[in-house]
């Protein structure tokens, strides 16, 4: 595209005080390479180009200003709604687990998976008869130092998927492989299914993971927090306060999906949702910090 000279050399006081848009400026500079008319016309402005420039120099950086904004505005917002639909997606696939009572579940015996069993074919397994009440349900394999399997079985009662080693099908649970001991329940009060008792109950450290994290995001956030307020007149405080912001962010994480609770029948997906909320909330903190440092700037 060329630009005609009457257009060229109307633009030509803002091409000297560098106020057009580099496209614009591109077009410019190539009609003048070709036009000798347009040339002398520059040559004429030159001279007053300097003082023009630095006139125009708090233009300029009023729509620097304007467009940082606009960048500012499009990142806070687009990360509000990240962490927004997270949460929502975290909150709204959320599944309460069912205690035990009598008649929950039952062991019935081992017996071999048939064909409509995807992957577990021929594979022995451990037969449970459920409750209506039971619609999805988790387990979690432990094995001990002598080889024992113990399986920590977990019914719920909307809509969840099964573990890759249950199979249900006609108001029955099909475990494979057999564990060698099945307790149902994660939290008080448990109940052996299958094989021999353990001696001084059942732990699932896995569901604790999330209370150890927290605890440590918490004393860390602390440190930091203290090394940023004693330091806060070097130069590299910056680098105390982006990471106070990594703890504040996991915490802050932590409490918009999981709120008070720190034990999780579901860790890898818990945490992984944490995580990403905590990204998203680092990088929004951080660019909130930074509009507030501006505004404090131009006070």
């Amino acid at each position: 595209m060329k630009l005609p000279c009457a257009a060229v050399r109307d633009l030509l006081p803002l091409f000297a005080e560098n106020m057009t848009e580099p496209e614009t400026r591109t077009l410019i500079e190539e009609h003048l390479r070709e036009c000798p008319e347009c040339q002398k016309k520059y040559a004429q402005l030159e001279p007053d180009a300097a003082p023009a420039a630095a006139a125009a120099a708090p233009i300029r950086t009023l729509k620097k200003e304007i467009r940082r904004r606009r960048w500012y505005a499009a990142l806070i917002a687009g990360l509000i709604v990240f962490v927004a639909i997270v949460a929502y997606f975290h909150h709204a696939g959320s599944v309460k687990p069912i205690p035990w009572q009598d008649g929950l579940a039952e062991a019935i015996g081992v017996r071999t998976a048939d064909p409509a069993s995807a992957g577990q074919a021929g594979e022995e397994g451990l037969t449970l008869r459920i409750s209506g009440r039971i619609s999805a349900a988790r387990t979690e394999m432990t094995e001990e130092e002598d080889g024992t399997v113990t399986a920590i079985l977990q019914g719920f009662g909307r809509d969840a998927s099964l573990d890759q080693n249950i199979t249900y099908q006609d108001g029955e649970l099909l475990i494979c492989p057999v564990p060698d001991r099945l307790i149902y329940g994660y939290e008080s009060p448990q109940k052996l299914l299958w094989g021999k008792p353990l001696n001084g109950g059942v732990e699932v450290l896995p569901r604790l993971a999330l209370t150890y994290y927290l605890l440590m995001a918490a004393a860390a956030a602390a440190l930091l927090g203290l090394l940023w307020l004693i330091l806060r007149h070097q130069p590299w405080r910056w680098i105390l306060r982006q990471a106070f912001f990594l703890p504040v962010s996991y915490i802050a994480a932590h409490l918009l999906l999981m709120g008070l609770r720190t034990t999780s029948f579901f860790f890898l997906q818990d945490f992984t949702h944490i995580l990403l909320t905590a990204c998203a909330l680092y990088a929004l903190f951080s660019l909130l910090w930074q509009v507030w440092l501006r505004r404090r700037e131009a006070v």
